[in-house]
């Protein structure tokens, strides 16, 4: 049997369920090119479950992993996935593909940001799709999310940004919010594009140290964007008036709301 199984935002957020899975697995890996915890380390995860694990990058996950699947078919196999399992496409895809080789396999899912964004004061039911702001490099500068923002923004959806995370390279980087923030007005000014998006940064969500900053200047000057990780942004589109109490009264804005 092969587990796909979500270890939340910190060591704290391993359910029961997950916790006696993982214990009867005979090998367990853990993918740690997603994202990261966002309070405690690896090193307490292995106390807390009693036995090593092997970290896999991508390359591992996308390419390397059949041996371990296969093996599959005799053992339990566990793939730990830091927040959800299902967020990311990689780990559908190994769904695929144990259905494909006759492989019976169960998903156990995580506490994820996708379930922690209300605490911005926004209503969970409001967003729309999610999309990654990525790296612009010299070779690669993609736009395809700046445009799902504006399709959102046109159906009055809120988005959850999600940033862009280089763990399978040196040296290995986490895009903060203030990077995310300058990515899309980059992309703003190559098109002459003048948004009156918030923003509201979420950082280091679940942890002693989480913070939702909210607005342009106070996530700029924030000292918490350069020192807390993971974080992820939310751009709101139109807000109704709990929302604008919320936003107004848990982040002291003080904002003209467009119609």
């Amino acid at each position: 049997m092969l587990y796909l199984i979500g270890i939340g935002l910190k060591v704290e957020h391993l359910t029961l369920e997950a916790l006696e899975t993982i214990k009867k697995c005979d090998s367990v890996f853990l993918e740690v090119y997603t994202s990261q915890y966002a309070q405690g380390f690896v090193n307490e995860l292995k106390q807390i479950i009693g036995k090593p694990f092997h970290e896999l990058n991508r390359t591992d996950v996308e390419e390397k992993f059949e041996s371990a699947l296969l093996s599959a078919n005799k053992n339990n196999i566990a793939l730990l996935i830091f927040g959800n399992p299902l967020t990311a496409t990689t780990h559908i895809q190994l769904l695929l593909d144990a259905k494909e080789k006759g492989i019976k396999y169960k998903v156990i899912p995580g506490i994820s940001i996708t379930n922690m964004v209300a605490e911005s004061g926004l209503d969970e039911y409001k967003f729309g799709r999610t999309i990654t702001i990525c790296y612009h490099t010299k070779d690669f500068e993609p736009e395809s999310f700046y445009d799902q923002i504006n399709e959102n923004q046109k159906l009055g959806l809120h988005t959850l940004c999600l940033l862009d995370i280089k763990k399978d390279q040196e040296p290995q980087k986490m895009m903060n919010a203030k990077e995310g923030i300058e990515v899309l007005e980059k992309i703003a000014q190559k098109r002459d594009e003048h948004n009156n998006w918030l923003f509201i940064a979420l950082v280091g969500m679940g942890s002693l140290k989480q913070k939702i900053i909210a607005g342009h200047k106070a996530i700029l000057e924030s000292k918490e964007i350069l020192e807390v990780f993971p974080q992820s942004l939310v751009i709101p589109g139109k807000v109704n008036e709990k929302e604008k109490e919320a936003l107004e009264k848990m982040h002291n804005l003080k904002i003209h709301w467009k119609e």
